[in-house]
């Protein structure tokens, strides 16, 4: 059987992926879509044309978290910026925008920022599950202690990332508050992580 010859952007990502994920294996299913099979999971990646036509696109799906868990977030990031790349590639990458799960890059970084820092402020926090996830903008719940479920919305704009909890009238004005004070903490350490200021 002969190997498929891909795309120069996603055979480039699947390897700098397949060589990080210790045990790892790739199948690659057409020219541009490849799954990178870990244990009883698997990412896929797939490269297209964005809808201007002018810039290339390449979607993973990685419901299981790998990515996070194996800590390569930072490493597709650098990929997308054309960091750290051959530079006979850089043409190639140039126009490539990398979306996770429905989102750009940067915003599911922020993401895992935004879980991790309200985990590290009060172990009564827990994710639960997304709600939506378009490009920008993400939407999920949350629980604080045993009963209370709340949301929170991220909305990853240029130079800014706004944080808004959406509480339940009934909630105790106490709770409220400290809900409202850790989203305000965590708002004020991403923008100086993410957008310097």
């Amino acid at each position: 059987m002969s190997e498929i010859k891909q795309y120069a952007a996603l055979e480039y990502l699947v390897d700098v992926l397949q060589k990080a994920i210790i045990g790892s294996k790739v199948k690659q299913l057409t020219p541009d879509e490849s799954a990178i099979i870990d244990g009883n999971a698997s990412i896929r990646l797939k490269q297209h044309s964005e809808s201007n036509g002018n810039n290339v696109a390449i979607s993973i799906r990685d419901e299981k978290e790998i990515l996070y868990s194996e800590e390569l977030l930072e490493e597709v990031y650098k990929i997308q910026e054309r960091k750290d790349c051959p530079a006979g590639l850089k043409a190639a990458l140039a126009p490539a925008n990398i979306v996770i799960n429905g989102l750009n890059i940067e915003a599911e970084l922020i993401f895992h920022a935004v879980r991790d820092q309200f985990y590290a402020l009060n172990g009564s926090y827990e994710f639960k599950k997304f709600i939506e996830r378009n490009n920008q903008q993400i939407k999920f719940s949350m629980t604080f202690g045993d009963e209370l479920t709340f949301e929170l919305i991220i909305f990853n704009e240029g130079d800014l990332v706004a944080i808004e909890a959406v509480v339940g009238e009934s909630v105790p004005s106490a709770v409220k508050a400290v809900i409202n004070a850790d989203m305000e903490n965590v708002r004020m350490e991403i923008n100086k992580e993410f957008k310097k200021g």
